[in-house]
């Protein structure tokens, strides 16, 4: 199938690649049905573009990435409501918010988005501790990354 995006312009994707968020996301609660979109150039940045509205994307990275040792807490709420049936097929997304002064680049850690990748449910949870916070600096991070890989 294709669509007709706002930032990538036509996009072909297949619709068992389609990421169901029965709640959507939270302050995007409309929109339910999304798709992974990654480049090279942008490693390690993705995308999850809204099919409902594709002039919606959120930009997403691995957490792993900005924190090495970063742990998700999934609850079994999360864990039923994704069936979850294995926690090694799960896969965890930060959100990425990219302002003007990119140097403020931020990644929410503490809420990160889980997607069950045997059935491709996803949600945003928020994780019930300190340890993250919602506006982590990353630029830093991202840098140290690159000179040591």
């Amino acid at each position: 199938m294709d669509i007709k995006t706002k930032n990538f312009g036509l996009v072909s994707y297949n619709v068992e690649d389609v990421l169901h968020f029965d709640e959507g996301i939270p302050g995007f609660e409309g929109l339910k049905s999304f798709i992974l979109l990654s480049s090279e150039e942008f490693t390690p940045f993705k995308w999850l573009q809204s099919l409902d509205d594709t002039d919606i994307a959120f930009v997403i990275i691995d957490p792993k990435v900005v924190v090495k040792d970063y742990e998700v807490e999934i609850d079994e709420e999360t864990i039923r409501l994704l069936e979850i049936k294995d926690l090694n097929h799960i896969l965890v997304f930060a959100i990425v918010v990219i302002p003007d002064e990119i140097e403020k680049m931020t990644a929410n850690l503490k809420a990160p988005i889980i997607i069950n990748a045997e059935n491709n449910k996803g949600m945003q949870v928020i994780m019930d501790n300190d340890k993250y916070m919602i506006k982590h600096p990353i630029l830093k991070e991202l840098k140290n990354a690159d000179t040591h890989s």
